[in-house]
C-alpha cells in the first residue's frame, strides 16, 4: 500500500477496523516515513496527557451549563460540545509547559540533522535580525555569542502547535542552544524555568517578544538568560539621566505682595 498519513493518524487513535488497523501496522513496521509520523503521534499525545489541567476562567461553567439548556431547546445543539473542545485546544495552546515542549522538541528536531536547516547562515545577531524584519517579523537585539556559544544561523520553524516561529542556532565545541521568538501568546509571570524531554528551558518576556531558550546545559541556558536581562537592564539605564546630571525642574513666577505703609 501507499503512505496514507489520514489512516496512519486513524491507526494511532485505534478507530480503524481489525483489518485496515493490521494493513496500516504492517505497512508502518517497513515504510520509515509512516513509522515517524506514528512515533510523533504516540509522543504528542503522551505528552498532552502528561500537561496539568489548566484551571479555567472565572464563570465559564455556569456559562457553558447555561448555554447548554439553551441548546437543548434548538437544533445543532451538538455544536456547543465541539466548541467547548475547540477553546479547551486554545487554551492548552497558550501553557507555558506545552509551549516548553514544543521548543525543546524542535530544539532536538534540527540538531539531529547532519546539516542545520537555516535559511541564513550567519554569525551576526544584527544580520539575521534583518533577515528576519525583512520578512516581517521584528527580533529583539540577539547576541552574537555567549559563554563560547556562537551563532551559526537561523530559519523559521512551524511547530507541533502550527505556530510559526524565528529559530536561531548557537554552537560551541560540545554544547548547542537553540534561542526562539515566540510569536503566540504564552500564559507565565516574568519568566519560566522547566525542564522538557531532558532539555533545560526558559521562557522569558523581552519587550514586546516571549523568547525561549533551550538546551543540553543548564549554565549555557540560564548565561543567556542573564545576558537579556543585563540588555534590558542597560537599555532602561540609557533612557534616564546620567548620575548628577543637572535636571532643569519648571518654576512658577515669583509673587511678592507689599502691604501699605500705615
Amino acid at each position: 500500500m501507499s503512505c496514507d498519513p489520514v489512516r496512519v493518524t486513524g491507526y494511532v487513535d485505534e478507530a480503524l477496523d481489525e483489518a485496515t488497523q493490521g494493513e496500516i501496522e504492517a505497512h508502518v513496521s517497513s515504510c520509515e516515513t509512516c513509522r515517524a509520523q506514528a512515533e510523533f503521534e504516540h509522543e504528542l499525545r503522551g505528552r498532552l496527557r502528561e500537561l496539568e489541567t489548566p484551571g479555567l476562567p472565572a464563570g465559564m461553567e455556569s456559562r457553558l451549563q447555561f448555554r447548554l439548556r439553551r441548546a437543548r431547546r434548538r437544533p445543532l445543539r451538538w455544536l456547543l460540545p465541539v466548541a467547548a473542545t475547540v477553546a479547551l485546544l486554545i487554551w492548552v495552546r497558550g501553557a507555558a509547559p506545552f509551549v516548553a515542549w514544543e521548543l525543546s522538541r524542535d530544539h532536538d528536531h534540527c540538531f539531529s540533522m547532519a546539516t542545520l536547516p537555516a535559511k541564513v547562515w550567519s554569525e551576526s545577531g544584527r544580520e539575521v535580525m534583518a533577515y528576519f524584519e525583512e520578512r516581517g517579523t521584528r527580533l529583539p537585539l540577539v547576541p552574537d555569542a555567549v559563554r563560547g556559544l556562537r551563532l551559526r544561523g537561523a530559519c523559521t520553524c512551524r511547530l507541533p502547535s502550527g505556530t510559526r516561529t524565528p529559530h536561531l542556532y548557537y554552537v560551541s565545541e560540545d554544547h548547542k542552544l537553540s534561542l526562539f521568538v515566540v510569536p503566540k501568546t504564552v500564559r507565565f509571570d516574568t519568566r519560566y524555568a522547566a525542564v522538557s524531554r531532558g532539555k533545560a528551558v526558559r521562557l522569558l518576556r523581552v519587550g514586546g517578544s516571549v523568547l525561549g531558550i533551550v538546551g543540553e546545559d543548564e549554565d549555557d541556558v540560564e548565561a543567556f538568560r542573564r545576558s537579556f536581562a543585563t540588555s534590558v537592564a542597560r537599555a532602561v539605564r540609557l533612557r534616564e539621566p546620567p548620575s548628577g546630571a543637572a535636571v532643569e525642574i519648571p518654576r512658577a513666577p515669583l509673587r511678592i505682595a507689599f502691604s501699605p505703609t500705615p
